[in-house]
């Protein structure tokens, strides 16, 4: 009996299931904590994964009998106790740090906002879209607007930025989204241009270059959101949100259709679905999501400039979805906190940081293309 090819794919579990998240932890918690609080926290990691694996996993009741055993149920049931360990990680490790390191993890959430959101697209519908950043900026300009001229504070303008990132891409959707693959990536990246540039210079509503300055932060009666820490509860309840909604439509309906769309597109118009509408719906929730991360962005830096919404910005959001893994909410997750700390990790090296990063994304497009945690089909 030939062993070697479960040797191969035993260490292929391993790497998956043990090296590869402890490897990332580490990376993740080196500019923050140090080196002796990353090693540490990757050790912590493992034996968490090796008692899940060991004792919670083999006590499941899909694990019983031999005739309940599935895959998926299996699957399933990892995934819910892996997001519980996530959100209760995610509420009870920033009260350990410090003012600067919250302000990256807090920047990390944005970023993931906008990862989940071009997701949508790229990775359930298969649509290209290269001027993503155009709606972060749309929502962001609506609530530095509509507080400055009309003085709406940020509840009130948080659903008023989505729906306005909402109705434009409605508009963009129209007449664009009959286009595929390349054709579709140029317009995109044309409006997320001419976005920037409409913000650049029309001075009379934007100010122009010098941006928009003196927006307030968000605030309850009696809470006002100040302090870092406050803020990064607040964008945290967004962004679990947000993974509620998109998990709750990936399992509908619409999420099988738009995975047929993306899978074969002329067979999903065949059997009955209507492609179009189904593009257009998920363009403008897309946007709606981007508009609503922009509305917290400008709260949070209280200043918009058109600056901060130029092509490369989506392009680094899209790099997002690719390494996380396209499709897949977990691996999305992971790829924006890689990209955003990643960076203030090579610090310290900032004459080769470009290159180091260049090399690694590399590296992970050589021997990982489907990404940290590709969907499995």
């Amino acid at each position: 009996m030939n062993k070697l090819p479960y040797r191969n794919v035993l260490v292929k579990r391993i790497i998956k299931s043990y090296v590869i998240p402890c490897l990332w932890i580490f990376a993740i918690a080196i500019p923050i904590a140090g080196i002796t609080k990353a090693v540490f926290a990757a050790m912590l990691l493992f034996i968490a994964l090796l008692i899940f694996n060991l004792f919670i996993r083999n006590r499941s009741p899909l694990k019983r009998t031999e005739h309940r055993r599935s895959t998926e149920a299996v699957s399933l049931y990892i995934t819910r106790y892996g997001w519980m360990l996530v959100f209760t990680s995610s509420v009870i490790i920033p009260l350990f740090l410090n003012n600067y390191a919250i302000d990256v993890v807090t920047s990390a959430l944005f970023y993931t906002m906008l990862a989940l959101g071009l997701n949508l697209l790229v990775g359930d519908l298969g649509l290209l879209n290269l001027g993503y950043i155009a709606f972060y900026g749309i929502g962001a300009y609506t609530y530095a607007i509509l507080y400055s001229k009309f003085g709406f504070g940020f509840w009130s303008s948080v659903g008023l930025g989505g729906l306005t990132s909402a109705a434009i891409s409605l508009l963009i959707a129209i007449p664009t989204l009959k286009l595929q693959g390349d054709y579709l990536a140029i317009v995109t990246l044309g409006f997320g241009e001419i976005v920037r540039i409409t913000l650049n210079n029309w001075d009379s509503l934007t100010n122009g270059p010098n941006g928009i300055m003196g927006i307030p932060r968000p605030s309850f009666p009696g809470l006002k959101f100040l302090s870092g820490i406050s803020f990064y509860y607040l964008a945290l309840l967004f962004v679990i949100v947000q993974i509620y909604i998109i998990s709750r439509l990936g399992r509908s309906r619409f999420g099988r259709y738009a995975v047929a769309i993306r899978e074969n597109e002329q067979a999903s118009e065949m059997v009955g679905i209507d492609t179009y509408k189904i593009k257009i719906l998920y363009f403008m929730l897309s946007a709606f999501f981007g508009g609503i991360a922009g509305v917290l962005f400008a709260s949070k830096q209280m200043f918009v400039s058109p600056d901060s919404f130029t092509f490369i910005e989506s392009v680094y959001v899209l790099a997002m979805v690719i390494l996380g893994g396209m499709g897949n909410i977990a691996g999305v997750i992971a790829g924006a906190f890689t990209l955003v700390v990643l960076p203030e990790l090579l610090r310290g090296f900032v004459v080769y940081r470009m290159l180091i990063f260049a090399l690694l994304l590399i590296t992970m497009m050589l021997f990982r293309p489907e990404g940290l945690f590709g969907k499995s089909r």
